[in-house]
């Protein structure tokens, strides 16, 4: 059998993208910065404003207990009296009925020189504790009542004259105290339902923060995308309009990628003309050396031979690297397409149409090879079996993960596990009577690995040769 490869220089392929919503959780995620700066802000801006609403309706429910005490004192002002004979007296029942009832939370009490005179019937036993004396500012002040009930007590100085003694004024002091227990489960339950409906609010802009950044990022997927197809070769430039603040970012990605084209173009170039260029050399040293052969000049032919063959791989690989950086592979070949059309090549070359060819290869499988460089590969891999094999070439593929594997088999004497490796050296041919340079296995190994693949051999279960590659796969349609 006539085939050689040596090490091949393989392209690395550029790495995956990331895709789908756990793109945002690495680290350094735009997306992740706005998001966490959005839910502070609004965990901030919430937890503010529910302390605000908590001390304003704190204070709200001052007001109105300061509201009610002084309309209670009001009251009692207006029914205190001093008798004929100087004896303090409240002529009269507060309206509130709970002034009547023990220990209600509702209390009045009368004091004259720091003593307690007068008291509600609510107050029963308890006497309330004395209130600042005369000359101190009539203000609202906490307590302790009846049941250690917290008190709100506000007082007020009166000035009468003694009608037993009309040169003499006594001053008294009215105090009327509520209990503050309602109004702390007041706002007890209010501070409650502002934490659910604030926690609910605050789930609710983390969802909109979200529903913002994603909408804010979509130009930056979009343009994402588009860099992608450009990768590709489904695209060549960034073509659409994008916002003010990404559209100078798009214009320097467009000349970035129109000075590549032009390189890469220039590069493309030179190397066809190189490839050409030898191809003409190589064809005329090729025909000497079968002159030589045949004038049993072997010696000088196997020299002139390996280095026309080292020739020959150079400007095959050369284009084939040429063809992949110039034009990166866009829609896929149809490998069934493909291979149909290289087997009724070869059934018109000898012995190819005395041999069957089975093809088991599914109809969706396309490859990301160009037509040339699948031509050339399997092309050498079917001619390699036709020249070998005695009745029968089997051709089948399948996809492993998101790669294309396809196996050419032969029922050839195949090639012993010794003796693989040799095969694989450049110009090694196991049977000079077949004929052939030696180039096709070596062509085929490093056209595999310009795109990234593998190629091995094996045998058949008949003790045949079998060759199978990987290629990256695409798309159907």
């Amino acid at each position: 059998m006539n085939d050689e490869t040596t090490e091949p220089d393989t392209q690395v392929e550029p790495a995956p993208v990331e895709q789908g919503r756990g793109a945002w959780r690495r680290r350094g995620s735009l997306r992740l910065r706005l998001l966490l700066a959005s839910v502070v802000s609004a965990l901030l801006v919430v937890a503010a404003a529910g302390v605000t609403l908590v001390v304003l309706f704190d204070r709200h429910v001052e007001r109105r207990i300061e509201r009610e005490l002084d309309g209670h004192l009001d009251q009692l002002v207006s029914f205190f009296r001093l008798t004929s004979n100087g004896k303090p007296a409240v002529e009269g029942e507060l309206s509130d009925p709970d002034f009547r009832r023990p220990y209600s939370g509702l209390y009045w009490q009368v004091e004259e020189n720091g003593a307690a005179i007068l008291r509600s019937r609510s107050l029963w036993d308890f006497v309330l504790a004395p209130s600042p004396q005369t000359g101190a500012e009539p203000a609202i002040r906490s307590g302790i009542g009846p049941n250690k009930q917290h008190l709100v007590t506000q007082y007020r100085h009166v000035v009468l004259t003694d009608p037993a003694d009309p040169t003499r004024t006594r001053t008294f002091a009215l105090v009327v105290a509520e209990d503050r227990a309602e109004t702390d489960e007041l706002l007890r339950e209010f501070t409650i339902e502002a934490v659910v409906f604030l926690s609910a609010l605050v789930i609710l802009l983390i969802v909109a923060a979200q529903f913002q950044v994603s909408i804010g990022l979509r130009p930056l997927a979009r343009l994402r995308g588009m860099v992608l197809d450009i990768r590709r070769g489904q695209s060549s430039r960034l073509d659409g309009s994008f916002p003010d603040e990404v559209q100078p970012l798009v214009e320097e990605l467009n000349g970035l990628i129109g000075v590549q084209q032009k390189a890469i173009e220039r590069a493309r170039a030179r190397a066809g003309d190189m490839a050409h260029g030898l191809k003409t050399p190589l064809a005329v040293i090729a025909s000497q050396i079968r002159a030589l052969e045949q004038g049993h000049e072997d010696e000088a032919a196997r020299v002139i031979e390996g280095e026309v063959m080292g020739m020959s791989r150079f400007v095959e690989r050369e284009l084939a690297r040429a063809r992949i950086s110039a034009h990166p592979v866009g829609r896929g070949l149809d490998l069934l397409a493909a291979i149909d059309r290289l087997v009724r090549a070869m059934q018109r070359l000898p012995r190819g149409d005395e041999i069957e060819w089975r093809v088991q290869i599914p109809e969706e499988l396309q490859i990301a090879v160009h037509r040339e460089d699948a031509d050339e590969i399997f092309g050498n891999l079917l001619d390699n079996a036709r020249k070998w094999a005695r009745k029968r070439v089997t051709v089948t593929a399948r996809i492993a993960g998101g790669r294309v594997v396809t196996t050419v088999s032969d029922d050839g004497p195949g090639v012993p596990a010794s003796r693989r490796e040799a095969v694989l050296l450049r110009g090694h041919r196991l049977d000079e009577s077949v004929q052939g340079s030696g180039l096709g296995l070596s062509i085929v190994d490093d056209l595999v690995a310009s795109y990234g693949g593998d190629l091995s051999l094996g045998d058949t279960v008949g003790g045949g040769l079998k060759v199978e590659l990987s290629l990256p796969a695409t798309a159907a349609g």
